[in-house]
């Protein structure tokens, strides 16, 4: 009886120490400020380094796998554990909590400050239910998809938003990754095609943690006249049930949309060396140099193209985002 008396006690003592060694680590003093995200943004994505600039710095492998220890514990809400790699490494940045005054949701933002290696911001929602993930891999380059993006995420409800920290071409030096034949070079700071970058890295640690996580990647084309306003591709040949559905989405909003189904293409913008799209649709192993040749049901990427007219203002782009609201609804 005084056995087992014993070990109730010690139990209950066990358990209360990790209740509490777990609230301090999730409550940790972290920074709280109280603002507009999307100013944020656009402040943010003002700073990216420039066209051959040559300032972006390439991550090296341990770096890159210490950034996804980052984004595992911010996702776990163990942000002390998340600001102590920060420290040990270096790296310069810092977790925030952050209310947005037009939501009045907290999110948390894993920023870079002071700005020396373009690497990118992220912003996180802990509470939400929604699969879905913005990422905006070429902002300023592809003109205003950083703010139609931050407006998507705040209005979706989505779990996390991508922002890509420097412009696509501004290292001279070419990505090492496979890339579609007649295709201009990729730059080695363009994180749609390299994986060495803390873009790639936050792409796969959100699927990693959570199976079903749907990223949509919103890019910017000139006008074509062989591309509809908008054009959706999963990364394959393939039509899944997520890109017929927003496809569909985006014909009820009456924008003039087209989808990639494998066959012969006139619009070339299909994202097959897409990396982020590669990883999604299956390419765990190497997603630099290998295709994707299907993907998995109900699709995890969605590529959307978009022509200036459909992302030149609030109006104009919040077509898409009522099209997106309508395909992954919270």
């Amino acid at each position: 009886m005084k056995q087992c008396l014993i070990l109730i006690i010690f139990s209950v003592l066990s358990f209360s120490h990790f209740q509490a060694e777990g609230k301090t680590d999730v409550f940790s003093d972290i920074k709280k400020e109280r603002g507009s995200l999307a100013k944020r943004i656009e402040d943010s994505a003002r700073k990216q380094f420039r066209v051959n600039s040559n300032k972006f710095v390439v991550p090296s492998d341990d770096q890159q796998k210490n950034w996804k220890q980052i984004v595992q514990s911010i996702l776990n809400k163990r942000f002390k554990k998340a600001e102590t790699i920060i420290k040990e490494q270096k790296f310069p940045y810092k977790i925030i909590s952050f209310t947005d005054i037009s939501t009045e949701r907290e999110y948390i933002l894993l920023e870079e400050s002071p700005y020396t290696k373009g690497w990118g911001l992220y912003a996180f929602d802990l509470e939400t239910k929604s699969p879905l993930v913005i990422e905006i891999p070429h902002p300023i380059s592809d003109e205003n998809t950083e703010l139609q993006g931050i407006e998507a995420f705040l209005q979706t409800g989505a779990k996390a938003f991508l922002l890509a920290g420097t412009h696509r071409r501004a290292n001279e030096k070419s990505s090492i990754c496979t890339q579609t034949p007649g295709d201009s070079n990729y730059a080695e700071s363009d994180v749609a095609h390299s994986v060495a970058t803390m873009f790639h890295q936050t792409h796969e640690t959100l699927i990693e943690i959570q199976e079903n996580t749907t990223a949509v990647q919103l890019h910017g084309m000139k006008n074509r006249d062989i591309c509809p306003n908008a054009f959706i591709s999963s990364g394959t040949k393939q039509i899944t049930k997520n890109t017929a559905k927003l496809f569909e989405c985006l014909k009820n909003g009456k924008i003039e949309s087209g989808i990639y189904d494998g066959k012969t293409s006139t619009c070339p913008l299909i994202a097959s060396a897409n990396v982020q799209g590669r990883f999604s649709n299956g390419i765990k192993k190497d997603p630099c140099r290998n295709y994707a040749e299907a993907s998995p049901e109900p699709g995890f990427f969605i590529h959307l193209e978009q022509e200036p007219d459909l992302r030149k203002s609030k109006e104009s782009w919040q077509a898409v985002i009522e099209a997106l609201k309508c395909g992954f609804p919270n």
